[in-house]
């Protein structure tokens, strides 16, 4: 799966600092019919350096024309510390996804955003990006809700119900979509920690519950990394490689109502002193 020509190493280089778990056990399962809600509004970040190809990534529609993904996927400050351009010359997005069947087509992005707190500090809890499409989709015509959930209703579905992720793993085939479901472990005012396997490719990914009081397919985080990896990689996620051992946790961050502003600052084009601007170069 991971082609070691020069163009590529820096990509594996990153991958291993994009941290992320698989175990104690392979629980992922994959999407085999991405063209139904809610998994066609999981979709493919894809993403131009410079060098005219493309890095994956995941992320999610919340609207027909806004994707919401991982920080880290538009703002890279490992490619940074090694002198490579940091943020994407160009952005694609692939909903729906299947290996070569892509049923919604290829859309180019008009800019994106990611918090200050995340680009100037590294702050890993405003690990998200906003990426806004240059023209809205006309189908999926569903994309998924955001949701601010509550310390009650954490609580809750910690107790009652699982978290689901689905997105694009590095180490499955080219395009395919994976999904698992697990159980939410801890949380913060601004994480959420779970045994949700995922490998790197995973980022960006939405964090849902199936149902919840507020509805179906509400999204309450982006998924965004997992602890320090073994030494030979991210845990399960390569040959070689073995499963995390018992009480290692992926992590998401939660949404609030800062991430909201966010997002409708940006949709907006509003100026926010807190939100850093990229477009395409």
């Amino acid at each position: 799966m991971y082609d070691e020509r020069p163009d590529f190493r820096l990509d594996r280089l990153t991958d291993n600092f994009d941290y992320a778990i698989v175990g104690p056990t392979d629980g992922r399962t994959r999407v085999l019919n991405a063209a139904i809600h809610p998994h066609s509004a999981v979709c493919q970040v894809q993403r131009d350096f410079g060098d005219g190809r493309f890095s994956g990534c995941s992320g999610f529609l919340i609207s027909p024309r806004v994707v919401l993904t991982a920080g880290h996927c538009v703002y890279s400050a490992v490619r940074q510390r090694l002198g490579r351009r940091a943020t994407p010359t160009r952005i694609r997005i692939v909903p729906g996804r299947n290996g070569a069947r892509t049923p919604f087509g290829k859309h180019f992005a008009a800019r994106w955003y990611a918090p200050e707190a995340f680009v100037r500090r590294l702050d890993r809890e405003f690990d998200y990006g906003i990426i806004i499409l240059n023209t809205p989709l006309v189908a999926p015509r569903q994309t998924f809700r955001t949701k601010v959930a509550t310390d009650a209703e954490l609580r809750a579905i910690r107790s009652g119900r699982l978290l689901h992720i689905a997105g694009f793993p590095g180490d499955k085939p080219r395009g395919t979509m994976w999904e698992h479901a697990e159980r939410l472990d801890r949380f913060t005012p601004r994480s959420l920690f779970y045994s949700v396997d995922t490998c790197p490719g995973h980022s960006g990914s939405p964090v849902w519950c199936a149902s919840t009081r507020s509805g179906p397919y509400a999204v309450i985080g982006v998924h965004v990394a997992g602890p320090r990896p073994h030494a030979r990689g991210p845990w399960g996620c390569r040959p070689g490689v073995p499963v995390a051992p018992a009480g290692n946790f992926n992590r998401g961050v939660r949404l609030t109502p800062t991430t909201l502003r966010h997002i409708d600052h940006a949709t907006r084009n509003i100026a926010d002193t807190t939100l850093v601007r990229f477009a395409p170069r």
